[in-house]
């Protein structure tokens, strides 16, 4: 049980969602808005959180949308991972997130929630940023829609009170030959030690990682490395390692030494993997 009281609040459509959050905020109060609310409401029971309002952004149209819409995917904010996996209209974003995990749990964890929550893994980010994906906010200057990769530096870097609506991935890029690839300590639904997706364009390579160090990124260096047709697989390793923009770190999971291996074997997979693709 959460052992604090608080407000509850259900918006029906954007704005209305924001312009709750700032009324609560002008009087004081720590707003949160709620979608899938796995982890909101795990850090409120353990006692990591408090706060004294939610604003349920569930019934949100633009964050339920689920649809192909000429050359784009729209994915709302509010899609659980479920939904993603069954309609499948981006298979690299469904590979990488059936992972994450179990199914009952995926229910309940939200496409939005995933990418905005405390958690450093952010799993469902990956495809997104190779794909370069925009996101749909509103916020104090209204509807915006950017790229990703010029939001998420560590985590996505969005000011007080703005909502993240949708997701928005190019047909033509979500249909590229890809390589995705997770390693867990013991069993499929643990937090992962690595995990990797990209997608290969042209003779491009971009690539992904999360939880190789402390936070998920992508980089353009490690990019460029990776399509480059004069180094081979072992030279491009070390180059990448040179270039990481964080360091591999140890935990609880395993320590930096066999998290590196696992690195090196992971980059020769997706090296080979997609050395052929077209």
């Amino acid at each position: 049980m959460i052992s604090f009281d608080f407000d509850y609040y259900k918006a029906n459509n954007a704005k209305e969602a924001y312009n709750k959050y700032i009324e609560l905020e002008n009087k004081n109060k720590d707003v949160f808005y709620y979608n899938g609310g796995t982890e909101l409401v795990t850090y409120a029971r353990k006692g990591k959180i408090n706060f004294d309002a939610l604003i349920d952004i569930n019934n949100i149209p633009a964050c339920r949308e689920h649809k192909i819409n000429g050359e784009k995917i729209i994915l709302g904010a509010s899609l659980n991972l479920n939904q993603i996996t069954e309609k499948n209209y981006f298979p690299l974003l469904s590979k990488s997130v059936q992972v994450i995990a179990d199914h009952t749990t995926r229910n309940q964890i939200t496409l939005g929630g995933n990418l905005t929550g405390r958690l450093p893994y952010k799993e469902a980010l990956l495809p997104l940023l190779v794909t370069d994906a925009k996101i749909t906010t509103i916020g104090k200057d209204g509807f915006k829609t950017r790229k990703i990769t010029d939001l998420f530096d560590k985590r996505l870097k969005l000011n007080k009170g703005e909502l993240l609506l949708q997701i928005i991935v190019r047909k033509d890029k979500a249909d590229l030959p890809y390589y995705q690839d997770r390693k867990v300590k013991q069993s499929d639904i643990d937090y992962p030690i690595i995990h990797i997706a990209a997608i290969k364009e042209n003779d491009d390579i971009k690539v992904a990682f999360s939880s190789l160090s402390a936070f998920p990124f992508r980089n353009n260096k490690i990019d460029k490395i990776m399509g480059n047709k004069d180094l081979d697989n072992e030279q491009k390793i070390t180059k990448i390692k040179d270039n990481l923009p964080g360091a591999i770190n140890s935990n609880q999971r395993a320590g930096k030494e066999y998290k590196e291996m696992l690195f090196d074997s992971t980059i020769r997979d997706c090296l080979e993997c997609l050395r052929g693709a077209n």
